[in-house]
Parts: structure tokens; C-alpha cells; sequence
């Protein structure tokens, strides 16, 4: 509820984001039930769940693009974005973040998903997002709450604020109290909780865990501050403009409670999210846009469907989008809308010109891009976020250019890696002859003049130098051809082989001692002359080092 007991309306969009595993899925499925979108609920291990839909999903068992569904609470529209927890797709939450009204963090009492946790919330804190804490698998918890907020509480750096505490009966959990309500409530399998009693040792809970929360919020509101200073009980409706106004100034995290495998706690999950989290006029002050007459705005996701062809998922910031809308991009113009489509999974329903706040997939514009802002206007929008990547994990990488060689590579690094124990991998700009002390005991990958070469080496003494990679006419030949085409090369990936044999020579001295593995590896000589020197040099800085080791 916003200041003055007045309801912030319009559509909203609502991102789920989470560690791995921790059910987001599960969750926008429930939601999807509890809201009549779907008469039944599904499950990921059967592949009925309206998120996750795609082909390698349903495979994996698990997220691996943006899920977008749209439902009705209320009288109220919701769009939610459930985004991918694994870290590889990492990149499909941080696009989408940035136009959301609010945010659903679900997790679950794992320590060990404490780390990727802290990285969403900090996302999240940087971009002034609303969000809410959304403690999933309830059921499964065998501590008390308080140990779980002693837990997840150095992951924010704003104060977790709980809203509920949960009923037990015996070692089971039964239900929750609501702590703004004063009221306890009993879960209700795939059904809506009910209202039960509050008395025992339930209402002595409340009360304790009650006043904490006050407390929480009488940190920034003196008003409330003097009332329980005075023993003053605060009236509820204050309590709950407290609890708007500090969530929208992320100023605290409310944490509700819930298992959404059975449906619990998701519909006083979606009454908070009514009453409580901002609006689309929010998020527009909050990214700057300026009302005018041309319609703006935001792509969250492009996607590649098999019957409607390319579709991007836009949230229109301003104006009206609608069928043969011509939008441009701060690059160029993006193309002229075919299609406005309400999204629900990978299923697509026809409809009517989009306005403001609302989340639909346009079809047919073939130069829109993930995070582009798109206009109707004569000069473009600028645009409202640029979201960029974090930087690469995996700079270069070394596959087989025919995958009958997949197995032959393998080997060969593996000998190599066996042959040089405790050695590392490293990229050079250009051949290297001797290793320095940085490079002591390592792999180099060479890449000097789109040449490709593969070098082992393992010397202790910085400097020395160590027999070069000889080179295969097979491989040279198909590093040739990798080099001809450039689309085998994007990614930053290398297209290389390498056969399986490689040896090693030896050599030492009283005073240093160094080894070298001289093993076959691409290279794309410039010229036979070229090739038949570098050869030569191979060959004789193995003998060298051979006879020394002799």
C-alpha cells in the first residue's frame, strides 16, 4: 500500500532471480495456479511448467534463457521474468533487471549458495531495485527462522526484514503468522491458506518477533520510533505505508516464507507485490525517461521461435507499440512491427497495441538486439541502460576442427598435461622460445599472425630456451582452412588439431635443469621455405637438448 492508503496501479513487471536450483520455475509455475492462468500446476520433472519450455530445458532439467509469462491478479496485470540462476547465463538476468518494477529473490537455507546469492543482491542494490526475499522449500528446513536469517543476512547489505514467522506442530511446519496482519494462517495443500486462531505459544512469538520488525522500520521513521517508545501500538495502516515506503527506497528486504512445490505462501506473496511494490511510473523516474509523444521502449530478451520466426521481448516505457509500429534503435532502424504478442512461455496469443508498463513480444524486427532502446520518434531515444557483459571467463578456446578428432585432441593435451605434472595454461600473443619465470611450467597456446601453435613446455630456468612445437602437414592444412573462414573462428574459439603423440626430452645440467615436450601442433606456414626453417630449428634444438640429457 503506497503513502496515504492509496494502491499503486497499472501493469507490473516482475523479475524472479535466485541462486541455481533454488525454484524459480516452480515458483512462476505456482503462481501461474494460484492465479488461474493454468488449471493444473505442473513440475519440471514431468516438463509441464510454462517456464523452461524449450527443448534443451526440458534436457537439462533446468533454465537456460528467460522465461516470460503474463497473468492477471486482482484486477491487476503481472508480468514475470523468470531468469536463469546458473552462472553461465548470468548475462539474460542482468539485461532484464534494469526495467523490472520489483524483483523476487527466491532461495533456500544453503550455505552454499550463500556466494551467488550476495552477487544477485548486490545487482540488484546497484540498480536501486525494489526486492523481496522469497524463503523457498520451507517445509524442508529443520532450523528455526532465525537461523536462517542469521545465514542470508551478510548477503545484503541492506537489513533483511522479516514479515512472517512460520507455525509448527510438533517438527512440522503448518502455517505461518503474518506479522503486519497479526494474523496465523495454516497451509493449505495446492489450496489458499487458512485464517486459524492465534494463541499458545504462537501469540508470544508474534509479539517478540513483531516489535523486532517495528524496530526494523522505526529506524527510518521517527513518528514510529516515539509511538513504541511510548508503548503506543502503531495502526496497521501505518505500518504498512512504513513497509511500502521503505521497500521502494530499498531500505529494507522483507522476507516472506513459502514452498512453492505446494503452493505456499505464493498468494500472500502476490498481495505483497500488489500493495507494496512500485509501479511502471516509478521505474520510468527511476531510469529518467521524459514523457513526450513518441513511444519508447526496452528489450529485455530476443528469441528465435520455430513458427513466428525472430521475436523480441519489449516493455514499453511510454507511448503505445502496437502492429506496423516503425521503431528505431540509437544505431538504426530496427524494422516495422509484424506481430504484438502476450507471451506465456513459448506460447503466443494475439493481441492489441501495448501501452505503457505492459511486457509483449513484437515479431519481425531484425536489427533489434537484446538491451537496445527502440523509439517511434523522427530522432531516436538514447539509450536507457547500456548493460555490459562480465568480462569472459574463457578467452580462447581449443576445439577439433572435424569432431572425428574430438577423442585424438583430448589425448594429446592430456599427454601433455600428464607429462608436465602441476602445469598451467596460458596465452601468448606470439611464439615464445624460453619461458620466463611467470611462464614456469606451462602450456602455451600461441597465436601470432592468425597462426594457432601449441607449445609445452617445463623450465626452471628463466630464459632458457626450449624446442618448439613441430608441425603436421594434416594440421597445417586444416589450420589453413579454420584461417580462411572466419565465422569457424568467432567466440574467440581456435579451430585446431593436434594428433595424440607427443614427447618428451629431457635435459639437465650441474647448475639447471630444463625439460621440453615437443609434440605436434598446428601451424600455417607462410611459405615452404618458412615451413622447412622452422622445422629444421625444431629438429635441432630437440637433438641438442637430447644430447644433453645423454
Amino acid at each position: 500500500m503506497a503513502q496515504n492508503g492509496t494502491r499503486s496501479a497499472g501493469p507490473r513487471c516482475v523479475a524472479l532471480v535466485g541462486p541455481f536450483q533454488s525454484g524459480k520455475t516452480t515458483l512462476l509455475e505456482a503462481i501461474m495456479a494460484r492465479t488461474g492462468a493454468v488449471q493444473r500446476q505442473g513440475t519440471i520433472e514431468a516438463g509441464t511448467t510454462v517456464g523452461d519450455a524449450s527443448k534443451e530445458a526440458r534436457h537439462h532439467k533446468m533454465s537456460v534463457e528467460l522465461s516470460v509469462a503474463t497473468t492477471s491478479f486482482m484486477g491487476d496485470t503481472y508480468t514475470f521474468i523468470d531468469c536463469p540462476g546458473s552462472v553461465e547465463f548470468v548475462h539474460d538476468m542482468r539485461a532484464a533487471l534494469p526495467v523490472v518494477d520489483a524483483a523476487v529473490v527466491v532461495c533456500e537455507m544453503d550455505d552454499k549458495k550463500i556466494p551467488q546469492l550476495q552477487l544477485i543482491l548486490r545487482e540488484l542494490e546497484d540498480q536501486n531495485i525494489p526486492r523481496f526475499l522469497f524463503l523457498n522449500k520451507i517445509d524442508k528446513v529443520d532450523s528455526g527462522v532465525h537461523d536462517a536469517l542469521a545465514l542470508l543476512q551478510p548477503a545484503s547489505r541492506k537489513k533483511l526484514l522479516l514479515r512472517q514467522i512460520p507455525t509448527f506442530k510438533g517438527d512440522l511446519i503448518t502455517g505461518f503468522v503474518d506479522l503486519a496482519l497479526e494474523r496465523a494462517f495454516v497451509y493449505k495443500e495446492h489450496a489458499a491458506s487458512e485464517v486459524v486462531p492465534l494463541e499458545g505459544d504462537s501469540l508470544d512469538k508474534e509479539k517478540t518477533a513483531r516489535f523486532s520488525m517495528l524496530e526494523t522500520l522505526a529506524d527510518h521513521d521517527d513518528e514510529l520510533m516515539e509511538q513504541l517508545l511510548e508503548d503506543i501500538q502503531p495502526p496497521k495502516d501505518k505500518v504498512f505505508d512504513d513497509l511500502a515506503r521503505e521497500l521502494r527506497e530499498g531500505l529494507v528486504c522483507p522476507v516472506l516464507l513459502g514452498s512453492a512445490a505446494r503452493t505456499n505462501g505464493v498468494l500472500r506473496l502476490m498481495k505483497a507485490l500488489r500493495h507494496e511494490a512500485p509501479n511502471v511510473e516509478a521505474t520510468i523516474k527511476r531510469l529518467g525517461i521524459k514523457a513526450g509523444s513518441e513511444a519508447v521502449g526496452y528489450v529485455l530478451k530476443t528469441l528465435n521461435t520455430a513458427h513466428s520466426g525472430k521475436m523480441s521481448v519489449v516493455r514499453v516505457l511510454a507511448g503505445q507499440i502496437g502492429d506496423s509500429t516503425t521503431l528505431s534503435s540509437p544505431e538504426r532502424e530496427v524494422g516495422r512491427v509484424a506481430g504484438t504478442f502476450k507471451l506465456m512461455g513459448q506460447h503466443t496469443e494475439k493481441r492489441g497495441p501495448a501501452t505503457v508498463g505492459e511486457t509483449v513480444a513484437l515479431a519481425k524486427l531484425d536489427y533489434a538486439k537484446t538491451g537496445d532502446t527502440l523509439s517511434t520518434g523522427k530522432q531516436a531515444h538514447t539509450a536507457i541502460v547500456v548493460v555490459r557483459p562480465y568480462p569472459a571467463v574463457l578467452a580462447t578456446a581449443v576445439a577439433a576442427k572435424e569432431r572425428k578428432d574430438d577423442v585424438k585432441l583430448g589425448q594429446a593435451l592430456n599427454s601433455c598435461w600428464r607429462k608436465i605434472p602441476r602445469s598451467r595454461w596460458c596465452i601468448t600473443p606470439k611464439p615464445t622460445r624460453s619461458c620466463s619465470g611467470a611462464r614456469a611450467k606451462c602450456i602455451c597456446v600461441s597465436r601470432a599472425n592468425g597462426s594457432p601453435t601449441v607449445m609445452a613446455c617445463r623450465s626452471r630456468a628463466a630464459g632458457r630456451p626450449l624446442a618448439t612445437a613441430r608441425p603436421s602437414r594434416k594440421a597445417s592444412s586444416s589450420a589453413a582452412a579454420t584461417r580462411s573462414n572466419p565465422a569457424a573462428t568467432a567466440s574467440s574459439a581456435m579451430s585446431c588439431s593436434i594428433s595424440s603423440r607427443c614427447r618428451a626430452a629431457r635435459a639437465s645440467s650441474s647448475r639447471t635443469r630444463s625439460a621440453a615436450v615437443s609434440c605436434r601442433a598446428i601451424t600455417s606456414p607462410r611459405s615452404r621455405k618458412a615451413s622447412s626453417t622452422r622445422s629444421s630449428t625444431a629438429r635441432s634444438a630437440f637433438r641438442s637438448s637430447t644430447s644433453m640429457s645423454r
